[in-house]
């Protein structure tokens, strides 16, 4: 389990900095972020977590083993160097149904290994800065906190006198964000115009679907106004958790 991975000191040393500045500056906007994401020590932590959460491969069937047999060393450094010069571009993102608990089926979007990793790093920069403007009560999707905890919580609330439980869901959250004001709402904490290029590229991804018929399509791309895919490691917990319209 990805969980179980431990965070080299350099970068669980620039998190601790960037949940700091985070939480005693609420409106501090940060500037210096893109080249941390291509940092190598970063980049490598980051193909370790999504090598341990492994997966199934994207649109262009590459699989961890074969980055591996090929070199993973030399496979970061090239992904390093494109970020680095900002020529990475991300893939479309397959889409494949599963089922949904209560009935029905639910969207999940692969993105490739390349963009698994990209996304882990740019969380590993993000996640510390809009960790610290979360709800001390909001247990989803955050590091060091679980469903367990959650339910706990709601016991223990139980046993103050407190009766009321309220249970709700969202038809159709993911698919329907706008990109425009998800976009405003992580420049209140972002400037550095090159990580949110990255964001947008990502947002603007296209989908690929196989039909019924076996032939494959894609879906959204650039003209795309709303929605984010369901499984990259972007999202929820960075992107969507932050998002709130004014």
């Amino acid at each position: 389990m990805a969980m179980s991975l431990q965070t080299p000191d350099a970068v669980r040393t620039l998190q601790r900095k960037l949940y700091g500045k985070a939480k005693a500056e609420p409106g501090y906007r940060f500037y210096l972020l893109y080249d941390k994401v291509w940092r190598a020590d970063i980049l490598r932590h980051a193909y370790d977590l999504a090598r341990a959460n492994d997966g199934a491969p994207g649109v262009d069937g590459v699989t961890f083993e074969q980055i591996e047999t090929a070199g993973r060393e030399g496979w970061l450094a090239r992904l390093g160097e494109e970020l680095r010069a900002k020529t990475y571009r991300c893939q479309p993102v397959r889409r494949v149904m599963i089922p949904k608990a209560g009935g029905g089926e639910r969207p999940l979007g692969i993105p490739t290994i390349q963009d698994r990793v990209v996304q882990t790093a740019a969380k590993l920069v993000l996640e510390p800065i809009f960790e610290a403007d979360l709800d001390p009560a909001a247990h989803g999707y955050r590091p060091e906190r679980s469903a367990t905890e959650a339910i706990q919580t709601v016991l223990s609330l139980l046993r103050q006198g407190y009766i009321d439980v309220v249970d709700a869901d969202l038809s159709k959250y993911f698919d329907t964000i706008p990109h425009r004001e998800l976009t405003q709402t992580l420049a209140r904490r972002i400037a550095d115009g090159g990580m949110l290029r990255l964001i947008k590229l990502w947002l603007k991804a296209p989908v690929e679907i196989t039909g019924g018929d076996g032939r494959k399509r894609l879906e959204g791309g650039r003209a795309s106004r709303q929605g984010v895919p369901q499984g990259g490691e972007i999202t929820p917990p960075t992107m969507v958790q932050n998002f709130r319209l004014i």
